[in-house]
This record gives C-alpha cells, sequence and structure tokens, in this order.
C-alpha cells in the first residue's frame, strides 16, 4: 500500500514538473532605463523573472526570428549587448559607436541595423560573427523601421535642420531617399503588406501615415496627446499606438486608418511589443514602471507587471524558443504524455529538434508575414498553408524520428524525435 501512495505522489510531481516546466511561456525583455539594464518578465504567468546589467541607458532592442538572442543598445555607451535567451546573461559586446540609439533586424535574422545618433550613422551588424560589417551615413539616427521584405529601412533622423524620414536601401547599405520633415519624428513602423509606414512627431497629436510607394504622407490620424509608438498587429488588420499624455493604447483600423477603440494603460506608456499568436499586446510604461497587458480581443488590461524604473524598448520572443529552453532538452521536463509543446516558425526557420513522448501533441505557429505548412517528408501528414498568426496542431502516438518541411520553402527543414512514454 505505502509503494502505491509512493508511487502515486511521484507521479503527481512529476506531472507538476512537466506543467511547471511549460509555465514559462515565450518571454519578455524590457529596457529599464534608470537602471541600466533589462527585465525579463514570463508572458505566460505575467511575472518578472530577472533583471540583466548593460551598459548605461537601455534604448533599442531587437530579437532574433529564432528567439536565442536579444540585442540591446546603451544610448549611454557605444555598445550594442547580446542577450542570451537560454541563460539570460550577456554573451557579447559590439562597439558601434557613440550613443546607439533604435534597433531593427532583418526578417531572415542575418542583420541588425543599430541608429547610431552620436555617430551620424546607421550601422549593420552581421548575427553570425556579431561584427560591424558595414555603415550609412545619417544624421542623429534615432529609431528604424523595416519593409516586411526586409530590402528597405526608414530611419527617423532628429539632426538640427535635417528632419527626415531617410529611406535606406539594406542590401547595398546607401542612402536611396530623403523625406523632409517639419517636426522631429519619434517611432515609425512598416504595415504587414509593406504598402503604409506609420510614425509619429514631437508635438503633434497624430499619427502620420506615409504612403510607402510615393514617400508621401497621405493622411493623419489624431489620437491622444504625445503619441509615440505605433506598431501593427501579427495578421496586419489593426494599428496600435501608445499616447503618452492620456495614458492610453489606441487601435486603428489599418486599412481605413480610423480608430476603432482605446483602452487607459499606465502613465507615460512608451513602447509595444504584441505576443505570439497576436491576441495580447504588451506596453510598457515609462512613468508607472510597469507592463500593462492588454488582450486585444476584449480591449482590456487583463495584468499589470512591476518591472523597474524607466521601461522603454520591449520585445517578446517567438512561441519557437520554448521547447529551446534547457529544460526542455534535457528529457525529464518533457514526460508526461498530458503536456502540448508549443513552437513556432519564424524567421523562415523551424525550431531545432523538437523531443518529446509519445502521445503528446506539438503546435507550430506562424510568426512569419507569409504562409507556410508543416509537411511530413514521409507523406504522414499535411499542414496546408498556415497563415501568420494562425496554428497547426498534431499528436504523435508512436515512437520514432519524423522529418518534415515547408512545402512552400523546402529549404525550411525540421526534425521531430518522439520517445516512448513512461
Amino acid at each position: 500500500m505505502r509503494s502505491r501512495i509512493m508511487f502515486a505522489m511521484g507521479l503527481t510531481l512529476a506531472v507538476f514538473a512537466a506543467t511547471a516546466a511549460f509555465a514559462v511561456g515565450p518571454k519578455a525583455y524590457i529596457g529599464l532605463f534608470k537602471d541600466n539594464a533589462v527585465a525579463v518578465v514570463d508572458t505566460a504567468e505575467n511575472r518578472l523573472l530577472t533583471t540583466i546589467s548593460i551598459p548605461p541607458g537601455p534604448h533599442g532592442l531587437a530579437v532574433t526570428p529564432d528567439g536565442r538572442a536579444v540585442y540591446a543598445s546603451s544610448d549611454g555607451d557605444t555598445k550594442v549587448s547580446v542577450i542570451d535567451t537560454a541563460t539570460d546573461s550577456v554573451r557579447s559586446t559590439i562597439e558601434v559607436g557613440k550613443s546607439p540609439h533604435g534597433l531593427a533586424i532583418t526578417p531572415d535574422g542575418n542583420t541588425v541595423l543599430a541608429a547610431v545618433f552620436g555617430a551620424n550613422a546607421v550601422v549593420f551588424i552581421d548575427v553570425v560573427s556579431n561584427s560591424v560589417r558595414g555603415q550609412v551615413n545619417v544624421t542623429s539616427p534615432h529609431n528604424i523601421a523595416l519593409t516586411p521584405d526586409g530590402r528597405t529601412a526608414y530611419v527617423a533622423a532628429q539632426g538640427k535642420g535635417a528632419l527626415a524620414l531617410v529611406v535606406v536601401d539594406v542590401r547595398s547599405m546607401r542612402q536611396t531617399e530623403s523625406v523632409p520633415l517639419d517636426k522631429t519624428p519619434r517611432a515609425l513602423n512598416v504595415s504587414r503588406d509593406g504598402k503604409k509606414l506609420y510614425f509619429t512627431l514631437a508635438g503633434v497629436d497624430a499619427v502620420q501615415v506615409l504612403d510607402t510607394g510615393t514617400n508621401q504622407i497621405v493622411k493623419q490620424v489624431p489620437v491622444g496627446a504625445s503619441p509615440h509608438h505605433p506598431l501593427f498587429t501579427l495578421d496586419g488588420e489593426k494599428a496600435l499606438v501608445v499616447s503618452q499624455g492620456p495614458g492610453v493604447l489606441t487601435v486603428i483600423d489599418a486599412a481605413k486608418d480610423e480608430v476603432v477603440g482605446t483602452v487607459k494603460v499606465g502613465t507615460l506608456p512608451h513602447w509595444i511589443a504584441v505576443g505570439p499568436g497576436g491576441r495580447f499586446a504588451y506596453i510598457t510604461n515609462e512613468g508607472s514602471n510597469d507592463l500593462s497587458v492588454v488582450n486585444l480581443d476584449t480591449l482590456s488590461v487583463v495584468a499589470t507587471v512591476p518591472v523597474g524604473n524607466a521601461p522603454r524598448k520591449i520585445v517578446v520572443q517567438p512561441a519557437a524558443t520554448r521547447e529551446m529552453s534547457g529544460a526542455a532538452k534535457t528529457g525529464p521536463a518533457m514526460s508526461g504524455p498530458a503536456t502540448a509543446v508549443a513552437t513556432g516558425i519564424a524567421g523562415f526557420v523551424f525550431a531545432d529538434t523538437v523531443r518529446i513522448k509519445a502521445g503528446q501533441t506539438i503546435t507550430w505557429t506562424n510568426n512569419d508575414p507569409v504562409p507556410h505548412t508543416v509537411t511530413s517528408d514521409d507523406g504522414l501528414w499535411d499542414s496546408g498553408d498556415i497563415a501568420m498568426g494562425r496554428s497547426f496542431s498534431k499528436r504523435f502516438e508512436l515512437p520514432g524520428t519524423y522529418a518534415y518541411h515547408c512545402g512552400n520553402h523546402p529549404s525550411m527543414q525540421g526534425t521531430i524525435v518522439v520517445s516512448a512514454a513512461m
């Protein structure tokens, strides 16, 4: 009888451990400007996990499509720090020049662009070698937005007498155009179809809409006082923008360029990120030192997370990183056939080999702006097209090794190793 009780207790603890191992969702990384650190938040439980010290003035953030690294610039220094998301520690730094501001990463994950304000340059960082491979001169660059194909960068230039949106060809690393402005540009983002650029201007209480075909401003969308960061949702149907005066998140119909809703967040909201699947938005509040988690279906704040002093930029890992953690690779944390495994597709790459037990289900979520498939090499299953933000699930009953690929992009390949259930 005692042995049965002990076995039952052990089984319960094993199931609990397996569940706990997967409680950590994709992590959010937040630059704490006054703490000289990056906060790490678990988006599954909306709780602060740790903080990572970096050089003074955390400013820009960019996460690689596979979620394994976060790049963080420090505008009080000359460095971009490379954070390993498996250990949440700085694994290297890159010298880019005085006072680096905003960062952006190309969709293929190969290049990080750094707006180096004090050096009057946009610097191109090779992700493989983590070294600078070139630059283009831009006067006082602040933030950067990339088109979905990664070929064109729009740079908010804040130089005295040279206020502009500077257009840069990423492949050739050269300026192709400059759109002069009469106000200081702040933050900017390109729509999912690449046809519009939303950006904000200091002292103008409206989001500017630029036609990327003509590089002409075609509309203004009135929002709250002092709008800052605009961001398009994963499905491209809506745009989000924070207004620092009233402390609100405004939702805009991206097709009509019209406001369709607002939600009150914290004090002095600064930046926005959208989590995998596109259901939740994460807003940093510089004045109230916290993070607002907004359900975009109900337009309501579902959690407020204290994170540290003066949170500014934020990025969220793609879903692909959940199975990449050390716990996921060790085996025991994967035990228990009831455990579901979430993985993702990002940057035209499947996650590394996924190891599961027989009876477990894997769910793939597409974080890329184009459809992908999850197709068995042996013809055992085919997901069909998975649109951006959509998912496909497959339960594996029999042990074995299963190779799969994307039917639309055959170079994308993945492997699943299924071991016998305990």
